[in-house]
């Protein structure tokens, strides 16, 4: 290991908080997360007799944008024909109630609510019930999503795994697009907010993406894009000029990749470029019928970026200047420390690609209504919400609102009852919009580094043959230089891990979606791995130039994306670590190597704006396998502290991830508050030499406002 105690600390130029996220969210003044702030109702699964009682459910917690589908199967009645190009549609009621979507808007519209448009046209995951109408499930396959051997791939992960995908740019299904849109656009346009109606958002398809058919090999081969002058030759000249020489996609994966890298990194990068394509198609069928003074936005399917690597930013712009893309989380209950950080980890690299960090739809509710031992407790929703919140989550769509088929335990029933989880939806825009002052102008602080590189996720995913399969991360083929896909990203996810349990909070960086970010912070973690972009490589030297401590865990990169040979920065630039350190699965991580991490921070002069610890080693008494009972102890420091700053209000999220409530020592490292304010039960907790100790029940977070000396007293509790 290459260790430079010597190494000096950066001299940035900007302050210690200010950071990228600050300045996207700058520059976008139409976004008031207030307004965005709401959950999904839809109409077609209710009876119209509950609606009414439901809306003003929605309305009483202080929610503000319904979200609802607006399905074309749902609406269809009957085939195509020259008066009805998209199909016989029913809108207002005439064959079935249920169907009434104009009584529906009316009844938003009256309530001073605004909406979320979601009309598809593929309404991805509901093709049972709605998505696109049967002649395109049952019509010509050459429409469809193809696969490595030419055959049309499963749609979506349903119970009868039944149907095929259309593939987005065939321009047959862009025509049935543009028939349906039209439709929709009609209704849409005088109902926009900016013509007095109560329309804000408009959805361009729902997770778009090959959800299970994700793998290399699995999409999409559809000649639309792989024959001769198809999409895949276009992308390939506008990656690389017109001269470029064009080839046949891969069709299988190889054992092992060297000068033949870029094509596999093509075709991965051309699935998120058709994928973007669509959106841009979509986008412009709207604004071709008036639809345009609206918030264009999309969401990604809920699978780890890590396993299906796409670049964020890339959908983003796809949606127009007011765009934006949220990301839908859905976890276990009660949520695990895996499932918090696998939650974060998104979070954060949202925060530093994307100039608005929100959900789109945001777990409330279960996938059955026999519920057995599955349960959405009102428990977990709010510590899901609020470690969310902690990492960077501006605003929350709750999905679902309400029961329906094959969902249950919604905060309300489908007859409108409140249920205890109706709470955690109330206080929630209560808090952060009432108790903080200026919610939308905090900004999470991050104490170091750890950096996204595109690549290395695509070296896992050439060889992933599930990437959708959240739990099980590829590590095998192909091997680069003798490094197998999927080390390099387990590394990353584990740095984050070992970070937070040395009590400090690690913030992602992506070193091509915008490397001056690097400049914000003091220290950098880069993952081994076997490539690295060469301007990646270029704004590491920048960094490690001005100062800035990079350390790296894990074999260093010798190719670049071109499959090229390189050479990585001079030893005594940089900390190495040879080996992965961050393999470990979550609550085993190796304790000697949460103690190296420490050091070296340690070692650097790192300051943590908040450093959290828990007070003793937490233990509890439960039942072991084979009968009878033992005390359990975890010596992994599983609690988390993050501060927000911004528009002169100071916040802090302290998360307890243990099973058994647990006390934590809180201490400051950059500033110096006389007491701490739970904006939830209004206690007050004294800050004494900057520290303070707090009681924190199990797998739960509270919220607290941070008061300096300099502020009003007040009265204390």
């Amino acid at each position: 290991m290459k260790h430079n105690a010597t190494l000096s600390r950066p001299n940035n130029k900007k302050t210690p908080c200010q950071n990228a996220q600050q300045v996207h969210r700058d520059s976008i003044p139409h976004i008031d997360s207030k307004e965005i702030f709401g959950a999904e109702i839809q109409y077609f699964r209710l009876d119209p007799r509950y609606w009414e009682t439901v809306l003003d459910r929605f309305q009483d917690s202080g929610l503000r944008c319904v979200s609802t589908y607006v399905q074309w199967r749902t609406h269809l009645v009957g085939p195509p024909d020259k008066r009805h190009p998209a199909g016989i549609l029913d809108f207002d009621g005439r064959t079935d109630p249920s169907l009434n979507l104009l009584r529906f808007l009316d009844l938003i519209h009256q309530r001073g609510l605004n909406l979320n448009f979601r009309c598809g046209p593929f309404c991805c995951n509901e093709m049972v019930h709605g998505g696109y109408p049967p002649w395109l499930v049952l019509g010509d396959p050459k429409m469809m999503v193809w696969d490595s051997q030419n055959r049309t791939t499963q749609g979506y992960w349903i119970g009868k795994k039944e149907g095929s995908q259309p593939s987005y740019l065939h321009p047959d299904y862009l025509v049935w697009c543009e028939k349906w849109l039209t439709e929709v656009d009609a209704i849409i346009q005088p109902r926009l907010a900016s013509r007095g109606g109560c329309i804000t958002m408009l959805n361009l398809d729902n997770e778009i993406s090959y959800i299970v058919r994700d793998g290399f090999l699995d999409s999409d081969y559809n000649p639309v894009n792989v024959a001769p002058g198809g999409y895949w030759h276009q992308f390939l000249q506008g990656k690389y000029g017109s001269r470029v020489r064009l080839v046949d996609p891969p069709r299988h994966v190889p054992e092992e990749v060297g000068r033949d890298l870029p094509l596999y990194l093509d075709w991965i990068e051309f699935k998120t470029w058709v994928m973007t394509e669509y959106i841009r198609r979509l986008r412009a069928i709207h604004e071709s019928n008036g639809v345009s003074d609206v918030t264009f936005m999309t969401n990604f399917n809920p699978h780890r970026p890590e396993g299906v690597p796409t670049r964020m930013p890339a959908f983003e712009e796809a949606l127009g200047k007011r765009g934006i893309a949220g990301y839908d989380f859905y976890r276990g209950v009660f949520m695990s420390y895996s499932g918090y950080h696998s939650m974060a980890r998104v979070l954060k690299l949202m925060n530093a690609t994307l100039k608005y960090t929100w959900s789109a739809e945001f777990m409330s509710g279960t996938w059955n209504k026999l519920l057995g031992n599955t349960r959405v407790s009102d428990d977990h929703m709010r510590f899901m919400a609020r470690c969310a919140l902690a990492q960077g989550c501006k605003s929350i769509c709750w999905f679902m609102f309400h029961d329906r088929d094959c969902w249950g335990d919604a905060p309300v029933s489908s007859h409108g009852h409140a249920r205890t989880s109706l709470e955690v939806l109330r206080e929630a825009p209560r808090i952060l919009f009432k108790e903080i002052r200026n919610w939308d102008a905090l900004v999470p602080r991050m104490d170091v580094a750890v950096i996204y590189d595109l690549i290395q996720h695509q070296h896992t995913a050439i060889g992933d043959p599930m990437p959708c399969a959240d739990n099980a991360l590829h590590v095998g083929r192909p091997v680069i230089d003798a490094v197998s896909a999927g080390k390099s990203s387990a590394e990353y996810e584990g740095l984050f891990r070992l970070i937070e349990q040395c009590g400090v909070q690690a913030g992602a960086v992506d070193i091509l979606c915008d490397p001056e970010r690097l400049e914000d912070f003091p220290m950098a973690f880069l993952p081994g791995s076997a490539v690295i972009e060469r301007r990646a490589l270029k704004t590491l030297r920048k960094y490690v130039a001005r100062g800035g401590i990079l350390v790296v865990t894990g074999p260093l990169p010798r190719r670049d994306e071109r499959g090229r040979m390189i050479s990585f920065l001079a030893p005594d630039q940089f900390i190495w670590h040879s080996e992965w350190i961050a393999q470990d699965p979550p609550e085993e991580e190796d304790l000697e190597n949460i103690h190296k991490v420490s050091e070296w921070m340690e070692s650097q002069g790192i300051c943590p704006h908040v450093r959290l610890r828990p007070s003793k080693v937490v233990s509890w008494v439960d039942w072991q396998d084979g009968g009878g009972h033992r005390e359990f102890r975890q010596p992994r420091n599983l609690g988390s502290a993050i501060l927000h700053e911004g528009a002169g209000e100071t916040v802090l999220f302290v998360l307890n991830h243990y099973c058994e409530a647990a006390r934590f020592l809180v201490e400051f490292g950059r500033h110096s508050p006389r007491h701490l304010v739970n904006l939830s039960t209004g206690a007050v907790h004294l800050v004494k030499s900057k520290r303070v100790e707090l009681d924190i029940d199990r797998k739960s977070a509270e919220i607290y406002r941070v008061v300096f000396p300099n502020e009003p007293r007040k009265k204390l509790t």
